[in-house]
């Protein structure tokens, strides 16, 4: 039977309303990525929320269409980071059942992805103690959950034989750590991409996890 026009409204005016909603999305990631660049050449501290209003042409009052502070922004764009790590261990699963090269997926992906979607994140390298307790909590959740999921990474290659035995804690503190760091210096105006970085760290830490090659 055919549908009437007056019909179809409800379902034209249902697709309305996601759209809406990827478009706000869209421009409050935007605002993120916009002000973790800030955060970066001033300093989470330093930065005001006028300067970033400032900083996108806008005003205050339109700013708080999508933010309300500082330490929200900062939550997100941590988020930002914990999403990019929740999908590079998917796509590093989907690209190999090596369990080494799992592990080297997973660092050139997370890299890639993290610098893509917050340009210069410097703001990462601020710590969870800048966020008030209804930020931090949730925060530090994801870290607990991130942390496990890489230890079971480490763990697998470990038993593959892919690496020597040892404790995944201590290896995934070393391989982070270094990956974190790169928030401090990284600039997307340099010379090598996210993803040239990510391969060229995922070369350094393999090497190092699997230990000096024996005397031959």
């Amino acid at each position: 039977m055919t549908r009437t026009a007056a019909e179809k409204k409800p379902a034209r005016w249902a697709d309305a309303v996601p759209a809406r909603e990827a478009q706000y999305e869209s421009k409050r990631r935007a605002l993120v990525r916009e002000a973790a660049r800030a955060f970066g050449r001033r300093g989470f501290h330093n930065t005001s929320l006028e300067e970033i209003a400032e900083t996108l042409g806008v005003t205050k009052p339109a700013l708080y269409r999508y933010v309300r502070t500082k330490h929200e922004i900062l939550f997100e764009a941590k988020s930002i980071a914990f999403d990019a790590g929740a999908r590079a261990r998917e796509m590093a699963a989907e690209g190999s059942q090596d369990p080494l090269e799992r592990l080297r997926l997973y660092i050139v992906h997370y890299i890639d992805l993290v610098t893509s979607e917050l340009g210069s994140y410097a703001v990462l390298a601020e710590p969870v103690t800048s966020l008030p307790p209804e930020y931090a909590e949730p925060i530090r959740a994801r870290m607990r959950e991130a942390d496990r999921a890489l230890r079971a990474m480490v763990q697998a290659a470990m038993q593959a034989g892919a690496m020597p035995q040892g404790d995944p804690r201590l290896a995934v503190a070393f391989f982070m750590g270094a990956i974190n760091h790169i928030a401090r210096w990284y600039t997307p105006e340099g010379s090598l991409s996210g993803r040239q970085i990510g391969e060229i760290f995922a070369g350094f830490v393999l090497n190092g996890l699997r230990g000096p090659a024996p005397p031959g």
